[in-house]
């Protein structure tokens, strides 16, 4: 993935990873909620082969933000938004991906996939924005040059053409540069609730309770 991606997906995901997998074992001889119990019996989640996120899988993820945000406004100004199970340290959105029935290993598997495409669409916008910038400076320097007053102003002004059109080739090469088919269907597939997800993203944000346990730094995303 090419290396202004790489940078955005990082950022997004290391926010989600850190929200989202607080997971302190629970004290011994803790009963297990029955919850945990079904989810125990159930098949291991295999994530595709291909990578690629149903229309399914991407609508029912944003319902889980949408209900961690909905239940978040309606918590006292000030509060922090408690997770959902108090012996593990759960993240609120894993606590309703799990009452809505989703195996959670697959539940973490869209997590990522999504904010990995999210990631990947930012990057876009903001190398186009920033060709556009390059392209609009060109212009105008173009335009001082051809009416500078002196050989010595026109040397200047040229020098600095030549340094911002070093950088929007640059840029144009970076653009040109694809990331890999599975992230870019994922982009696609997410598009429609685009807007949504970005707005609801910011639930994977939520601090821990006061006076709680630092989260570890592991995930137990799946399809690593």
């Amino acid at each position: 993935m090419p290396g202004h991606r790489l940078r955005a997906v990082a950022v997004l995901l290391a926010v989600a990873l850190a929200a989202g997998c607080r997971r302190d074992a629970a004290p011994a001889g803790s009963p297990a909620p029955a919850s945990r119990l079904a989810e125990a019996a159930r098949p291991a989640y295999r994530p595709p082969a291909d990578g690629k996120l149903t229309k399914a899988q991407a609508e029912a993820y944003l319902a889980v933000l949408e209900k961690v945000r909905l239940d978040a406004s309606r918590k006292p100004p000030g509060s922090v938004l408690a997770p959902g199970d108090p012996l593990n340290m759960e993240s609120a959105d894993v606590a309703v991906a799990r009452a809505r029935g989703w195996n959670i290993a697959e539940y973490l598997w869209v997590r990522e996939r999504v904010l990995e495409a999210e990631a990947a669409g930012l990057g876009d916008r903001l190398m186009a924005s920033h060709l556009a910038m390059l392209e609009r400076t060109l212009a105008e320097l173009k335009t001082r040059r051809a009416s500078a007053p002196d050989e010595g102003s026109k040397k200047l002004l040229g020098e600095q053409i030549a340094n911002f059109e070093a950088e929007a080739n640059r840029t144009r090469r970076e653009s040109r540069e694809l990331d890999p088919e599975n992230v870019r269907a994922n982009l696609k597939t997410i598009e429609p609730w685009l807007a949504r997800l970005e707005a609801a993203g910011e639930v994977l944000d939520q601090p821990l309770p006061r006076g709680a346990a630092a989260p570890r730094t592991s995930s137990p995303a799946a399809g690593r």
